[in-house]
C-alpha cells in the first residue's frame, strides 16, 4: 500500500471500489480483500473509497473507523495506493474521519464540503483553517460535486494552494463543464486534477493527472488503456473511446439515474454486468438497489453494445488464466 502525500503522487487510474454489504447491511470483510486484490491485479494505480460510489452516506463514525481498517488492511499487501473520502455533514465530523484514516496510515483524503446547507464565503474560509488547524497532516482532495453546493473556480483553487500548500495537493472533478475544466485546470497547474470517467480525455488533453473511475470496475483492461493512451498522447483513439462511453452512459444510465438510482447504488448495476468485481447486490436502507429486471435489461444492453469488448475481455482471460 502506497500513501499519497504530494501532487506529483497522484496520477493515473484510481478505481472506485464498491462498499460490499451483507444482507443485515455489514460488511463483507472477504468480498471487500478479493476485489482489492482484482483491481490491483488490472493494474490500477490507486483504489479509492467512501465517496458516492463508496456509498459514503450509508456510514456512521463506528461503521466507517471499522471500513478503514479493513480497508487499510486488504490494501496493505498491495502496490496500490490508497485514498479514502471523509466527507460528511458537519467540520466535526470530517475531522474524526480525518483522524481515523492517519491512524490508518492513509494521508489523502477527499473531501466534499458539507452537504445539507450551502455554505458561504466566510463558511468556505473558515471550514480550510478549522481542517489545516485539527489534523496538519492529512493531505486534501477537493472533491468537486454540485452536491457540495460551492461552485469552485480556478480562482478558488489558486486561494487553496496559496493558503495551504502542502495540504491542498489535488481535486477530483466533477464538473463536464469544459470552460471550467479549462480554468481550473489551466488556473492551478501544480495541483493534480484527476477527471472522473465522462471527461477524462478532454481533461488529460487540458493537464488533468488521470481518472477515478467507476467504469474500470466494468471493463478494466479497457479503462487502463484508456488512462495509457492519453499518457502516450494517443488522443484519436482515445476520444473514440470517450465517445463510446459517454453514448452508453447516456443511452442506458441516465434513464436509471432519472428514476432515482444514484452514485453507488447505479454504480452497483453498472459494474454488475460484467461481475469483475464481486458484489452481493445489498445496499443500505432507505436507499434501494437497482430492481432484477431493470438489472437484466442493462446487462442486456451491455452485452449488445460492448460484445467486442467483453470478447476481447474474454480472450485475455483465457491467456492469462
Amino acid at each position: 500500500m502506497k500513501d499519497v502525500r504530494t501532487a506529483n503522487e497522484l496520477f493515473g487510474l484510481w478505481a472506485a471500489i464498491p462498499t460490499p454489504w451483507d444482507r443485515q447491511g455489514r460488511l463483507d470483510e472477504g468480498m471487500l480483500q478479493r476485489n482489492v486484490e482484482r483491481l490491483a491485479s488490472v493494474p490500477c494505480d490507486g483504489i479509492y473509497s467512501t465517496d458516492s460510489d463508496g456509498e459514503f452516506y450509508a456510514f456512521e463514525l463506528e461503521d466507517f473507523c471499522h471500513f478503514v481498517q479493513l480497508f487499510s488492511r486488504s490494501m496493505s499487501p498491495t502496490d496500490c495506493a490508497i485514498q479514502v473520502g471523509v466527507t460528511w455533514t458537519n467540520t466535526q465530523g470530517i475531522i474524526d474521519r480525518m483522524n481515523v484514516c492517519l491512524d490508518h496510515g492513509i494521508s489523502t483524503v477527499h473531501i466534499c464540503y458539507p452537504y445539507w446547507m450551502p455554505l458561504n464565503e466566510s463558511d468556505v474560509k473558515h471550514f480550510w483553517h478549522d481542517l489545516a488547524a485539527a489534523v496538519p497532516d492529512a493531505r486534501w482532495v477537493h472533491y468537486n460535486t454540485p452536491r457540495g453546493h460551492v461552485p469552485m473556480e480556478g480562482k478558488h483553487y489558486r486561494w487553496l494552494a496559496a493558503e495551504f500548500p502542502e495540504q491542498f495537493i489535488g481535486t477530483k472533478l466533477g464538473t463536464q463543464n469544459f470552460l471550467h475544466l479549462s480554468d481550473i485546470i489551466g488556473s492551478t497547474p501544480q495541483i493534480a486534477h484527476v477527471l472522473t470517467d465522462y471527461t477524462v480525455v478532454p481533461g488529460m488533453m487540458l493537464g488533468g493527472r488521470g481518472a477515478y473511475s467507476f467504469w474500470v470496475n466494468t471493463l478494466p483492461d479497457w479503462q487502463r488503456r484508456l488512462i495509457d493512451l492519453c499518457f502516450e498522447k494517443q488522443w484519436d483513439e482515445a476520444m473514440s473511446m470517450q465517445l463510446k462511453l459517454n453514448g452508453w452512459e447516456f443511452e442506458c444510465i441516465e434513464p436509471l439515474v432519472r428514476e432515482g438510482y444514484l452514485h453507488g447504488i447505479v454504480g452497483k448495476a453498472r459494474g454488475a454486468v460484467t461481475n469483475f468485481l464481486e458484489d452481493s447486490g445489498h445496499t443500505r436502507a432507505p436507499y434501494q438497489p437497482v430492481p432484477a429486471e431493470k438489472a437484466q435489461r442493462l446487462t442486456e444492453q451491455f452485452q449488445q453494445g460492448w460484445h467486442e469488448e467483453i470478447a476481447e475481455a474474454s480472450m485475455h482471460d483465457s491467456v492469462h488464466s
